[in-house]
């Protein structure tokens, strides 16, 4: 092993793609030029029902083809470090861990409550061409067919049904589609939110500690240079404090408590009768 295989881990909407972006901004830390690889984690499983997959799932073919893309990302940037963000794999940590258990785990947690408004805008995003594109360069070519079927059906739903919102969009939890019938959007991002952060929970005791960052999204964004010199030592390298302070210079606190400006009183209520026991878990009040 010639590179650190370095996963972020956390729901979407908590702050993966910010988290991400700075630190592939530090020298010798490269990831992908799309937004996340889930078609690649999912090589093998394809036909699974739902994006949450158990060490079991990680066979050999599995564990070989994933590893391999990660090589192969590291050979033609010459990484130290390679990064990857995919927030389905909030879902299977241990999965992950099955396959890289040499990796550095960034866990990134955010107030669940204000996820929901970022999500339910996800959920209503608009066809972007050239994002889509850059998705699709790395679909394994044994899937191409399949995922440019599944992705197209999304879309084309959305737009004969003149629905506001996607069939799905992000992490695909059992029972979503019930979900997704039955109750309200902000319902189904809350619940989205908390099965992730719940099996994040269920699963960080596969990995052994010295192995896991923790960062909570509104401590990073309140003091970000505290939290990238944490970041700096769990990655064993020296950067002084003039070069933190540039990575982090846009990082903004100004989308903490954005649910309180978002939902009702009563919609509020009930975010907070859905996810209270979640949030104490990760020491939320």
């Amino acid at each position: 092993m010639n590179y650190t295989p370095v996963i972020i881990i956390g729901a979407g909407r908590s702050g993966t793609n910010m988290l991400r972006d700075i630190i592939t901004s530090i020298p010798k830390f490269e990831t992908w030029d799309c937004d996340e690889i889930n078609p690649i984690w999912r090589y093998g499983n394809r036909d699974f029902e739902t994006d949450v997959l158990l060490p079991e799932h990680a066979s050999e073919k599995t564990k070989k083809y994933i590893r391999k893309r990660f090589q192969q990302l590291q050979k033609s940037t010459k990484a130290d470090f390679v990064v990857e963000k995919t927030c389905a794999n909030s879902l299977r940590l241990g999965f992950v861990y099955e396959i890289f258990p040499e990796a550095k785990y960034i866990i990134i947690n955010r107030d669940g409550r204000d996820v929901v408004p970022s999500a339910m805008k996800r959920w209503g995003s608009s066809f972007e061409l050239k994002y889509t594109l850059k998705k699709l360069r790395y679909v394994p070519w044994i899937d191409f067919t399949y995922h440019v079927w599944k992705f197209g059906k999304n879309r084309i739903k959305k737009f004969f049904t003149k629905t506001e919102s996607l069939s799905f969009w992000g992490p695909v939890y059992k029972g979503i589609d019930k979900d997704v019938a039955n109750h309200s959007l902000m319902e189904v991002c809350a619940k989205q939110w908390q099965t992730c952060a719940e099996h994040t929970i269920k699963d960080r005791v596969s990995v052994p500690a010295e192995n896991i960052f923790d960062v909570k999204y509104e401590e990073f964004v309140t003091n970000p240079v505290k939290a990238m010199e944490e970041l700096a030592s769990f990655f064993n390298i020296t950067m002084t404090k003039e070069q933190v302070k540039d990575l982090v210079k846009n990082v903004s606190s100004r989308s903490i408590g954005t649910h309180k400006k978002s939902f009702s009183v009563e919609e509020q209520a009930l975010l907070n009768t859905m996810l209270t026991e979640t949030l104490v878990k990760l020491n939320y009040k």
